[in-house]
C-alpha cells in the first residue's frame, strides 16, 4: 500500500498544473488535466509496484536475516559444545597426568610431573627420527629404526615386569573394570582379572614410542573429553598404564644415551657382519643380476644385517651398560 504521505505529495505536484479559481472536478475534463490524470495514475501504479517490491524484499531481508541469525546462532551453540568438550577433555587430562604422578610418588619409581613432560617431549623426538628410516635403504636411517624398534619392544618388557614387581610390592592388583554377576565365583573373577592384566599387557608391549609419550601424560586419543569418572576401575587401570609407560620411557631415554655414547664402538662391532654382506652385494653385481628374484634375494640378505645383526649388537651393548636392561633394579 503507497504510504499516505507519498499521496500528500502528488497532490501537491498536481496543483502547480491547476488555475488558482480552477475547480479540482474540472480538471479532468481538459487535454492537460486528462494527460496529467494518465501520468499520475501510472506513476501512482509505479510507485504502488515499487513499495510492493520494496515490502517483498524487506520481508525476504528479514527472512534472511533471520536464516544468518539462526546459522549464527547455530555455529555459536556449535562453537560452545566444542569448547565444553575441550573444557572436559582438559580438565580430565589434568585430573589423570595428577593421579599418574601421585601412583609414581606412592610406587617409588623415582619418576616426578616434571620427568614426565620432559620424557614425553623426548619421545616424541626419537619416535620422528627413527620414523625416517623405517624403509630406507640407507645403512644409517635404516639402523637407527630397527635400533629404535628392537629398544622400543625390550624397554616394554621390562617395564611391564617392572610395574608388576612395584604393585606387588605395595600390595595393590591390577584394577579390573568389569563388571560381574552377583552368582560370579571367585575363581571365575581371577581368571578374567589374569586375563584383562595380559591383554593390557599385550597392547602395552605393541605401543609404539609416540604413543607411549602420550599413554605416560594420560592422553588417550579415543576418549576424546568422555574420560572414564576419577577413581573407577578403568580410570585406575589407565593411571598404571601412565606409571608403565613413564618407566619404559625413562629406559628408553637411558638406552639411547648408551646408544649415542658408544656409537663408535657399535659401529665397529657391526662394521665385518656389514662388510660382509656388502662384498656379497658386489659380487652378484659384477656378476650381473639376471633375476628379479636373484635381486630381491641379494637385497634381502642385505638388509637383514641392518634389521637384525645391528639392533642385536646394540641391545646388548645396553645390556652390558645398563642393570634396569637386565632387569637390576635399585631399590
Amino acid at each position: 500500500m503507497v504510504e499516505e504521505s507519498k499521496l500528500g505529495f502528488l497532490d501537491s505536484l498536481a496543483g502547480l498544473f491547476r488555475g488558482r479559481s480552477e475547480p479540482k472536478a474540472a480538471s479532468s475534463s481538459t487535454p492537460v488535466a486528462g494527460g496529467f490524470e494518465t501520468l499520475r495514475t501510472g506513476f501512482e501504479a509505479a510507485l504502488r509496484e515499487l513499495d510492493q517490491k520494496a515490502e517483498e524484499l524487506r520481508r525476504e531481508s528479514g527472512s534472511s536475516s533471520g536464516a544468518a541469525a539462526t546459522a549464527r546462532s547455530d555455529e555459536e551453540r556449535a562453537a560452545e559444545r566444542a569448547a565444553e568438550r575441550t573444557h572436559r577433555m582438559e580438565a580430565a587430562r589434568a585430573a589423570i597426568r595428577e593421579d599418574i604422578a601421585g601412583a609414581h610418588t606412592r610406587l617409588g619409581t623415582g619418576l616426578e610431573k616434571t620427568d614426565l613432560e620432559a620424557l614425553a617431549g623426548y619421545l616424541e623426538e626419537v619416535a620422528a627420527l627413527a620414523e625416517t628410516g623405517r624403509s630406507s635403504h640407507e645403512l644409517l636411517p635404516r639402523a637407527r629404526f630397527t635400533i629404535a624398534d628392537r629398544v622400543q619392544r625390550e624397554t616394554s618388557e621390562l617395564a611391564v615386569a617392572r610395574l608388576v614387581a612395584l604393585l606387588q610390592r605395595a600390595g595393590q592388583g591390577w584394577p579390573d573394570p568389569t563388571h560381574y554377576a552377583p552368582s560370579a565365583k571367585p575363581e571365575e573373577i581371577e581368571r578374567s582379572r589374569r586375563r584383562r592384566l595380559a591383554e593390557t599387557r599385550e597392547s602395552f608391549v605393541a605401543q609404539d614410542l609416540a604413543r607411549t609419550a602420550k599413554r605416560l601424560l594420560g592422553v588417550v586419543d579415543v576418549w576424546g573429553s568422555d574420560y572414564p569418572d576419577r577413581g573407577t576401575p578403568l580410570w585406575e587401570e589407565t593411571v598404571l598404564e601412565g606409571v608403565g609407560a613413564g618407566i619404559r620411557a625413562e629406559l628408553v631415554r637411558e638406552s639411547i644415551e648408551i646408544l649415542r655414547r658408544d656409537r663408535d664402538r657399535i659401529l665397529e662391532l657391526t662394521r665385518a657382519s656389514v662388510g660382509k654382506e656388502l662384498a656379497a652385494l658386489q659380487q652378484v653385481l659384477q656378476a650381473g643380476v639376471v633375476s628379479l628374484e636373484q635381486a630381491n634375494q641379494a637385497a634381502a640378505s642385505a638388509l637383514r644385517v641392518l634389521d637384525e645383526v645391528v639392533p642385536d649388537v646394540a641391545w646388548k651393548q645396553i645390556r652390558a651398560q645398563l642393570p634396569a636392561a637386565r632387569g637390576e633394579w635399585g631399590g
